[in-house]
């Protein structure tokens, strides 16, 4: 059934977190689609990295369609409310990183919800703004032991939520785990309890891959740049022991152009519902085996490079199965997710581009 066509030059939209892997992809689509946009970022080192990485940031910018607003400190009382002047939408994907601290719940924990909430009630006093689009996480379908004992005959929905989240956590990763949970939680139960004019949209991305825009334009990135997080362990199996994780992963992979469109995608209120959540995942519902099908991407799409070992085969990342269902969210937002063949063959080709680069 045909919507009615969104009318972009009625919004104004409010992004978090666009310093990021997710985030900068998100701004530039938004600034491509023609959106106005207010930037949140740390500091002002960090608009000019922004500039010289993207040449729409930079147009953008000289063009008034997009202006920065620096934060320091995003839980101060005020700061994101006084930037939300004029703005009808807020895209939340900034959040705490599952990094070591003495204590986590103070640390990860309380930090992941506080943000949301604090974006929430801001938004409250703000009378132009009709949605929120958050990032949340599919960790938040399942608690953190499930990975030690996982049911992979289950298919799991956008309504299943872990509710094993009181802890005490041993690790940083289990409190990230419950973290996003407990916002995801946080964000239905202040809907529900304020009752705000605006509505909201949680996505919920699976292992997030693909090139990263950042690098392209940047002279210094190396291929250590790039092999990162999980973006290391995922083309471990393409490259070497040395990236192989010390734990399994999920077999669940989302290119990361397609969480970012979602996301400004989510602004048109005609295409996406309200109050609603959508699993970002491709491959679904039986997902991928890292070792077997990264392996299989670079002898189809790289030949050369597998007989020359630059691209040598010899790491490994163990999957988990999981079953995922995103019929619902491909359904909804009128496109299907990228295939993990055409992500991982295009992780590898900026791989190669930033290796050939350091042999020059």
């Amino acid at each position: 059934m045909l919507h009615k066509v969104h009318d972009i030059s009625c919004e104004h939209l409010l992004i978090t977190g666009v310093t990021g892997y997710i985030g900068f992809k998100t701004l530039t689509i938004a600034l491509e689609r023609g959106y106005r946009v207010r930037a949140i970022v740390r500091s002002e080192r960090n608009i000019n990295e922004l500039k010289d990485r993207s040449t729409t940031i930079a147009q953008s910018l000289d063009q008034k369609q997009l202006q920065f607003v620096v934060i320091s400190n995003f839980l101060e009382k005020d700061a994101i409310f006084k930037s939300l002047e004029g703005i009808t939408v807020i895209i939340h994907l900034a959040s705490p990183l599952a990094i070591e601290t003495s204590d986590y719940d103070v640390g990860i924990v309380k930090p992941a919800i506080s943000m949301v909430t604090t974006v929430l009630e801001a938004a409250t006093r703000v009378t132009s703004i009709h949605r929120v689009i958050l990032t949340s996480s599919c960790v938040t379908l399942i608690p953190f032991e499930w990975n030690i004992n996982p049911d992979s005959e289950r298919l799991y929905i956008a309504d299943d939520v872990n509710t094993s989240v009181t802890g005490p956590f041993t690790t940083a990763m289990e409190a990230y785990w419950a973290s996003k949970a407990l916002a995801r939680v946080a964000t239905k139960a202040f809907v529900n309890h304020a009752r705000p004019k605006f509505d909201f949209v949680n996505l919920l991305p699976s292992v997030v891959i693909g090139p990263d825009d950042r690098l392209d334009a940047d002279p210094t990135a190396t291929v250590d740049s790039l092999l990162q997080g999980t973006r290391a362990a995922v083309l471990a199996p393409a490259l070497t022991s040395s990236l192989n994780s010390s734990f399994p992963y999920v077999g669940t992979p989302v290119h990361v152009v397609d969480v970012a469109r979602a996301h400004i995608d989510a602004v048109d209120a005609g295409l996406v519902p309200g109050n609603s959540e959508y699993i970002l995942s491709s491959d679904t519902p039986n997902g991928v085996v890292w070792d077997r099908d990264v392996q299989d991407a670079c002898r189809k799409f790289f030949p050369a490079e597998v007989a020359s070992k630059i691209l040598p085969l010899e790491g490994s990342l163990t999957a988990i199965r999981w079953r995922l269902s995103a019929g619902q969210t491909e359904e909804t937002f009128g496109w299907q997710f990228t295939g993990f063949e055409e992500t991982v063959r295009q992780l590898l080709s900026q791989y190669l581009r930033l290796e050939e680069r350091s042999r020059k």
